[in-house]
């Protein structure tokens, strides 16, 4: 049985990415999203432990969401899974309010 320590919500963001190391950059779809962290469908190869810099669009709010540090725990093809490492409050703050909104995965 798996064992979330922040339950998801599917959504459909856009979202941009960079790295901070060897540069990567790229578009993707945000899949899921958490309080502590998201799925995100891209072409862009990435490669776990990358730390990146994540830009969220959610159509609800105009200001995108925007995450200082972001580290890949997980990737396959055409998608990776990352964890907040660097968040700051009010954003934190905004992700919890989407989260509690909409109806989490099982």
């Amino acid at each position: 049985m798996e064992k979330r320590q922040h339950p998801r919500i599917a959504v459909k963001y856009r979202s941009h990415f960079t790295s901070k190391g060897p540069m990567v950059a790229g578009d993707g779809e945000l899949c899921d999203l958490s309080s502590g962290g998201c799925r995100v469908a891209s072409k862009a190869g990435v490669s776990v432990g990358t730390e990146l810099e994540l830009c969220i669009f959610s159509e609800d709010d105009p200001n995108p969401l925007m995450v200082d540090g972001a580290t890949v725990r997980w990737a396959r093809l055409a998608e990776f899974g990352v964890s907040f490492t660097k968040i700051r409050p009010p954003v934190q703050r905004r992700i919890n309010d989407l989260c509690r909104k909409l109806i989490p995965l099982k």
